[in-house]
């Protein structure tokens, strides 16, 4: 007798927990960011932010980058031609910029930028790439007013921190034992979602 009681209040109880349950799986799965989401509502915008960075620009033509880069080399603010190298001190500490655009119809579409610490050591955990990743999300947050968000990229299986405003997508990862990477993308152009279908 008192093991169908107990029986009976179990089955109440699940009558309504279990719906409840469902409820809340629904609704949190329903709000979940995905990068495919990031990347619809950024192109659905309309909106066109083609700003990189040291007035680089997407859509900039070729000739305008290799005349801008020569500029700055010959000036002695960075070094390289098809492989720049920019010392960057908007950081705690300064770290090394290696950059090259990609080019499509000789305009920027995108730019992979790859950034360490100077002062990376492996026995100095304050400027191991973990770190610098954070250094930089809160940078570019600040620099470029926007958010990144933690998402799986579909077409890698791997995951990075990725900001969307119309056009132009950020996405940020870890990139080797020192290095972190940073890679600027006119989805307008080069559209991941696109080019995997």
């Amino acid at each position: 007798m008192i093991y169908t009681e107990e029986k009976n209040k179990i089955k109440n109880m699940l009558r309504y927990i279990i719906p409840i349950f469902v409820l809340l799986l629904v609704g949190c799965s329903s709000n979940e960011v995905t990068y495919q989401k990031l990347v619809q509502e950024g192109l659905e915008s309309g909106e066109r932010v083609d700003s990189l960075f040291l007035g680089y620009y997407l859509g900039m033509h070729r000739n305008d980058f290799h005349i801008k880069s020569w500029e700055m080399n010959r000036d002695e603010k960075m070094t390289g031609i098809t492989n720049i190298e920019y010392k960057f001190d908007g950081l705690k500490s300064r770290a090394t910029m290696t950059f090259y655009p990609t080019f499509v119809d000789d305009k920027i579409v995108a730019i992979p930028v790859s950034y360490g610490y100077d002062a990376w050591a492996p026995w100095n955990e304050e400027y191991w790439p973990e770190n610098l990743l954070q250094d930089l999300i809160e940078y570019y947050e600040e620099e470029y007013d926007t958010r990144f968000t933690y998402v799986l990229l579909p077409f890698s299986n791997e995951y990075a921190y990725v900001s969307v405003e119309g056009n132009r997508e950020i996405r940020m990862y870890k990139n080797s034992e020192n290095t972190v990477m940073v890679e600027f993308i006119d989805l307008s152009v080069l559209n991941p979602l696109e080019i995997d279908s």
